[in-house]
């Protein structure tokens, strides 16, 4: 017999708690450390149950990058650049107004370039790195840009100094003009934000 909990909810909807479970454990004790039991707790169902949707871990984890980097772009193409702005800018003011909501994302996709080392996670994300690199070089490029790689090189560059600042609580160390040159958004990647809102 299932657990109540999971008969109140769709088989769709039952997924992505599990996922929604996945990238917060995930997050914190990475893809090696992170265990079905764990992710089961969190999503209140039973072990077993998991095994239903995710026949094993490594789709369980796959099924969570495939998510995490899906969903930037899906919010990246909802974006609409303001008067004056050009798409490379509106995608990075996005990017900076989303980060206090999205900092289990960015850590979820840290945790996946650490997990390397497995073919199949290098696979996956080599696939949605490349997918991110030429999403930003079309958009460079219907931007006018006279070297869109190279512009795409740029962004990203940024994105991942940012990422790495928001895992670590960069913010705290630097002064305000130092952060302003990395992020133009205050109070998003400091320790103290990261001991009051812990991903897990």
């Amino acid at each position: 017999m299932e657990p109540v909990s999971a008969t109140r909810h769709s088989g769709a909807e039952r997924r992505e708690d599990i996922l929604d479970a996945a990238c917060e454990e995930i997050s914190t004790a990475g893809f090696g450390g992170a265990t079905t039991a764990a992710i089961a707790q969190r999503a209140g169902i039973s072990q077993p149950y998991v095994f239903r949707f995710f026949p094993t871990k490594k789709e369980l984890s796959l099924a969570v990058v495939d998510r995490c980097v899906g969903q930037l772009l899906g919010d990246w193409e909802r974006v609409v650049p303001k008067q004056d702005e050009t798409r490379l800018q509106a995608l990075g003011r996005w990017y900076v107004e989303a980060l206090p909501s999205r900092r289990t994302q960015l850590l979820v996709q840290l945790q996946a370039y650490a997990a390397a080392e497995d073919p199949d996670m290098a696979e996956a994300m080599r696939h949605h790195l490349a997918r991110i690199f030429r999403y930003i070089v079309l958009q460079a490029r219907r931007d006018g840009a006279a070297d869109p790689h190279a512009d795409a090189a740029s962004f990203l560059s940024r994105g991942f100094l940012i990422n790495a600042a928001m895992a670590i609580g960069l913010e705290s160390a630097l002064t305000p003009e130092e952060w302003a040159g990395i992020c133009a958004k205050g109070e998003v990647a400091r320790v103290e934000d990261r001991r009051e809102h812990p991903a897990a």
